[in-house]
C-alpha cells in the first residue's frame, strides 16, 4: 500500500513560509474551509465529524449522568486506537475536497520549541488565500446548536448556533445566563487577541516545562491536576512496558499500585501528556470541582472532552498523540497486527459501572476486537483497533520526522536487540540553563572498540531566552540529566574487548541551532559538562 506522509504543521509553515512549498499549507488551508462549509448534515462536515467525539450526545448519555453520550474512548485501552482511526476519518473528510485529494493532517509538534510552542497558523485569525481571509484552523463557528441535558449538568456545555470557539485564557460558557454574564464578564478583562495569543504560549509552555502554577480558590472540595512536566511525561510514555499500561491512565495507575511504588511518574501512560495539553490550551475552572486555571475562570472547549472536537487545534494534538503511539509502537516492535498486548481483567479493560457509552454499556470487556464506533470501512463494518495497529500497511500513512524520533545510534539493527538491563547510570553535571540562550539539547556520546563514535543518549532541556526574568525557573537552574548505560550497549560498544574503558563525551546543541550544528563550548569559562558515576 503506498503510503503519505503526515508532517509537522511546523514543517509544512516553515516550508508556506521561506516559499519553498507553499501548496501543501495552502491546500490544508483549502481542505479545512471546505469541510467547515459543508452543512451540518454533511456526513465529511465539520461539525458532523467534531461531533463524534463528545456533544452532541446520543444513547443513554443524553440524560443519564452514568453514561457517556459521546463515542470517544478515554481511561480504557482504546484511547489511542479510538483516536487513530478519528483522525483518519477527518483526514479522509478532508481529501474528499475537490482539489485537496493529496492533503494530509500534520501533526502539532508540541516539543518543538518552549517558548512559543503553538504555531502561528493555529492563533493568526487570518490567512489569505483565493479572495478569502478566513483562518479555518483558528477557531469554528457552530451551525447547530449544542444543546446538553444531561441531569445535574446545569447545561453547562449548552452552546448557541454562532457561537465561536474559544482558548485559554477565555471562557466559552454561555449555557444560562448566569454563565453567560460571568464569561463576559471574564472575557472583558482580555480584549486585546494579540496578547492573549502571548498568555495562551506562556502557559502551554509553563505546562511543558512544569513550571505551571494554579491559582487556588479556596475551596477544599476542588480538585487540582497534576502539573509534572508534560516533556518529562511524553518521554516517559515511550518507556511504558506493555500496550496496556502505555494506553491509558487507569491501567497505569493501577500497574503502578501493583508495584508498590510511591512514585506517580513510575510508569506514564501516553494518555497523561495529552489531558494535560488539552487543560493548557482550554483551561478548566468548575469550583468545587476541579480547576487547572493559573487564571481562574479560564473555560476554553479544549478544556472539556464535551466541546474540544470543535476546535480544530484538537486534531494537529491529537495527531501528535497518534505520533508518539507509532513511536512507541516501533519502539517496542509493536507495529503489527495482533503485537499489542492487553492484560486481560487489568483496570481499563472493562468499561466501569458509571461509564457506559453508546453501543459500550458498562461492563463491556474491551480488547482488540471491540468495535470502534461510529468509523466504518469500505464494507460498512466497523473498524476494530486489530485493524488499525500498522498505519503504513493498513491505513496508507507514515509520519515525518518529529521531536520523538531519538533512538540509540547504533551499527547495523543492534538497538532490538539490546536487553533492558541497566548496568550502569551516568550524570550530567556542570550544565546551568542560565548559560543558554532558550532550550538546548544535552547530547552524550560513547566511542566503541572501533574507535567510533555513537550518541547513546540525549536529554532536551525546555528553557527560555530571558531565564532570568522568571522567578519560578531561578531554583531550577541547574539541570543534571541521568543517561542509563544497558547490559547489551555496553557490551556492543566493548566489542571482543570485555574490559575496555569507554570513553565518553558531551556536547550541547543550541536552540539557535536546528542544523544539527554540534556547539560544545562551555557559556561560562570553567563550567565545563561533565560525567560523573551514580
Amino acid at each position: 500500500m503506498a503510503t503519505r506522509v503526515r508532517r509537522s504543521i511546523q514543517e509544512v509553515q516553515r516550508l508556506y513560509d521561506t516559499g519553498e512549498d507553499r501548496s501543501l499549507l495552502e491546500n490544508l488551508v483549502r481542505a479545512w474551509r471546505g469541510i467547515k462549509a459543508l452543512p451540518p448534515y454533511h456526513p465529511n462536515s465539520f461539525f458532523c465529524i467534531a461531533g463524534f467525539h463528545g456533544e452532541p450526545f446520543r444513547g443513554p448519555g443524553v440524560t443519564d449522568k452514568n453514561f457517556w453520550g459521546g463515542y470517544c474512548n478515554h481511561g480504557n485501552i482504546l484511547f489511542p486506537t479510538w483516536h487513530r482511526v478519528y483522525l483518519l476519518r477527518l483526514e479522509d473528510a478532508l481529501r474528499s475536497i475537490p482539489g485537496c485529494e493529496s492533503v494530509t493532517l500534520p501533526f502539532w509538534d508540541e516539543l518543538i520549541d518552549v517558548e512559543h510552542p503553538v504555531p502561528s497558523i493555529f492563533t493568526s485569525q487570518t490567512f489569505p488565500l483565493d479572495g478569502d481571509s478566513t483562518n479555518p484552523l483558528y477557531s469554528y463557528t457552530l451551525q447547530e446548536a449544542l444543546i446538553e441535558n444531561v441531569e445535574d449538568s446545569g447545561s453547562r456545555y449548552t452552546k448557541p448556533v454562532g457561537y465561536e470557539t474559544v482558548r485559554y485564557p477565555l471562557s466559552g460558557l454561555v449555557g444560562t445566563e448566569e454563565d453567560k454574564a460571568q464569561t463576559e464578564a471574564h472575557n472583558a478583562s482580555y480584549p486585546d487577541a494579540d496578547k492573549n495569543v502571548e498568555i495562551l504560549n506562556s502557559n502551554v509552555a509553563a505546562w511543558l516545562t512544569g513550571e505551571v502554577e494554579i491559582t487556588k480558590d479556596g475551596d477544599p472540595n476542588t480538585r487540582y491536576p497534576d502539573t509534572y512536566s508534560v516533556f518529562s511525561r511524553y518521554k516517559l510514555c515511550l518507556a511504558a512496558p506493555n500496550y496496556t499500561v502505555f494506553s491509558n491512565t487507569q491501567s497505569q495507575n493501577q500497574w503502578i499500585a501493583d508495584h508498590g511504588s510511591s512514585d506517580p511518574h513510575y510508569v506514564v501512560s501516553l494518555e497523561s501528556p495529552h489531558n494535560a495539553i488539552h487543560l493548557a490550551v482550554g483551561g478548566f475552572y468548575q469550583k468545587g470541582v476541579y480547576n487547572a486555571d493559573p487564571i481562574l475562570g479560564a473555560n476554553g472547549d479544549m478544556g472539556d472532552n464535551e466541546t474540544a472536537g470543535f476546535d480544530p487545534i484538537f486534531f494537529f494534538h491529537h495527531c501528535f498523540i497518534d505520533y508518539a503511539f507509532w513511536k512507541w509502537q516501533e519502539y517496542h516492535n509493536k507495529t503489527t497486527p495482533g503485537s499489542l498486548d492487553v492484560i486481560e481483567g487489568y483496570a481499563g479493560t472493562i468499561i466501569p459501572a458509571t461509564e457506559g457509552l453508546p453501543y459500550l454499556p458498562p461492563g463491556t470487556t474491551l480488547d482488540m476486537n471491540t468495535p470502534l464506533y461510529p468509523f466504518r470501512k469500505l464494507d460498512q463494518t466497523y473498524y476494530c483497533s486489530d485493524e488499525v495497529v500498522d498505519i503504513k500497511g493498513q491505513l496508507g500513512y507514515s509520519y515525518g520526522r518529529g521531536s520523538l524520533d531519538v533512538s540509540l545510534f547504533l551499527p547495523g539493527d543492534q538497538l532490538h536487540e539490546i536487553k533492558r538491563e541497566i548496568v550502569a547510570l551516568k550524570r550530567v553535571t556542570d550544565v546551568n540553563r542560565a548559560n543558554y540562550p532558550g532550550s538546548f539539547v544535552i547530547r552524550v556520546f560513547a566511542e566503541d572498540y572501533k574507535g567510533e563514535r555513537f550518541e547513546i543518549g540525549r536529554e532536551a532541556i525546555l528553557s527560555r531566552r530571558n531565564i532570568t526574568g522568571c522567578a519560578n525557573c531561578q531554583n531550577k537552574l541547574e539541570v543534571n540529566p541521568v543517561i542509563p548505560i544497558y547490559k547489551g550497549l555496553q557490551a556492543a560498544l566493548r566489542g571482543p574487548n570485555r574490559s575496555l574503558d569507554i570513553k565518553y563525551s558531551i556536547e550541547i546543541h543550541t536552540h539557535e541551532k536546528f542544523d544539527d550544528t554540534l556547539v560544545g563550548t562551555p557559556r561560562t569559562p570553567g563550567r565545563v559538562p561533565a560525567l560523573e558515576d551514580l
